[in-house]
C-alpha cells in the first residue's frame, strides 16, 4: 500500500525563467513586503518559481512575521524537494499564527515525509481540530500514527476523518489498511467494498480487497479483485503471483501457468529468489 496521503498538492507548474526580472525597488516597512508577497504569487502563479522564491524572500527580510510570505516559501521549497528548507518556514508560520490549519498540516505532511511520524502528530491533529474537513490531515495523522504502530489510534483518527468528510475512498482505503494490520479482516473488507463503491477502476483498491480476501482463503473473490486491478495496473508485479496461486486453490492449473510464466518474466533478471519461487511452482504444475 503506497503511503499515499504524505503529499499534498500546490496547483503550479515549474516553468523556466530564461531572464529574472529587475527586483522592485527595496521599499521598507509594510507596504513594501505587501508588494513583494503580491510580486511572489504572479511569479508562483505564472510559474516562474525561482523568480517567486526571490519574492517571498524578500517580503520576509522586510517583514519577517509575514505568515503568507513563508508559507509560500515554504511551498515552493517543498515542491522542489527542499524538505528542511520547507519545514523552517512552515514551523515559522505556525509560531507567528499558532491557529492557522494550513501551516499546521504542512508542518505534519513535511515532517511525515521526513519520516519523523511521531512528530508529525501534533501538528497533523492540531490541523484537524483547526479544520475537520481537510481530508490530507485525517489522511496523513492516520498514516502517521499507523506508522508509529498505534493502530486503534490510526482507525479512530479514519473514522472520525469519515464523519467530517463522509464516504472519501482514499480515507476508507486507508481505514482498511489499518483493519487489516490489526487483524479485523471483516470491517476491512466492509471499508474496501464502500470504497470501490465510489471508485471501482481503482486499481489499488481492487487489490488490496484481493489480499484481504486471499488471507481470508476467499479464492474466488481474491481473484475476481485481482483481475480487476491487475487489469488496471499491469506495472504490480506480486499481485500477479498472488493471483496464480488463487487460481492453484480454484482448480484451474492453466490460469494459474499462464500467471506464474507472466510473473516469471517480470522477476527472473531481477529478482533470482522470486524467479526461483515461481519456476517451483510451474514444475508442481507440471509446466514444461
Amino acid at each position: 500500500m503506497s503511503f499515499r496521503w504524505i503529499s499534498l498538492a500546490f496547483a503550479f507548474a515549474i516553468g523556466l525563467g530564461l531572464c529574472l526580472p529587475r527586483p522592485a525597488a527595496r521599499a521598507q516597512g509594510p507596504d513594501g513586503a505587501e508588494a513583494a508577497y503580491r510580486l511572489a504569487l504572479q511569479h508562483k502563479q505564472a510559474g516562474r518559481a525561482a523568480q517567486a522564491l526571490r519574492a517571498a524572500e524578500e517580503a520576509i527580510r522586510i517583514r519577517p512575521d509575514h505568515a503568507a510570505a513563508h508559507f509560500t516559501a515554504g511551498a515552493l521549497h517543498r515542491r522542489a524537494g527542499r524538505l528542511l528548507e520547507a519545514l523552517v518556514h512552515f514551523e515559522r508560520v505556525i509560531e507567528i499564527e499558532p491557529n492557522d490549519a494550513a501551516g499546521q498540516r504542512m508542518v505534519g505532511s513535511v515532517l511525515a515525509r521526513l519520516d519523523r511520524c511521531e512528530e508529525a502528530i501534533a501538528p497533523l491533529r492540531r490541523a484537524t481540530q483547526l479544520d475537520d474537513d481537510e481530508v490530507s490531515a485525517w489522511g496523513n495523522l492516520g498514516a502517521c500514527l499507523r506508522r508509529a504502530g498505534r493502530l486503534e489510534e490510526a482507525i479512530t483518527a479514519y473514522r472520525t476523518g469519515l464523519r467530517h468528510v463522509p464516504n472519501d475512498p482514499d480515507l476508507l482505503n486507508n481505514l482498511a489498511v489499518a483493519l487489516r494490520q490489526a487483524g479485523r479482516e471483516q470491517e476491512a473488507v466492509e471499508a474496501l467494498q464502500a470504497a470501490l463503491a465510489r471508485d471501482p477502476d481503482n486499481a489499488s483498491f481492487n487489490i488490496n480487497l484481493a489480499t484481504i480476501y486471499r488471507r481470508m482463503r476467499r479464492w474466488e473473490d481474491a481473484a475476481r479483485h485481482y483481475e480487476a486491478g491487475l487489469a488496471r495496473d499491469r506495472e504490480e508485479t506480486g499481485a500477479i503471483f498472488d493471483l496464480a496461486y488463487c487460481y492453484e486453490q480454484l482448480s484451474r492449473p492453466q490460469d494459474a501457468i499462464r500467471a506464474y510464466r507472466r510473473y516469471l518474466e517480470r522477476v527472473r533478471d531481477r529478482d533470482p529468489d522470486a524467479a526461483a519461487r515461481a519456476e517451483e511452482r510451474l514444475i508442481g504444475l507440471g509446466a514444461e
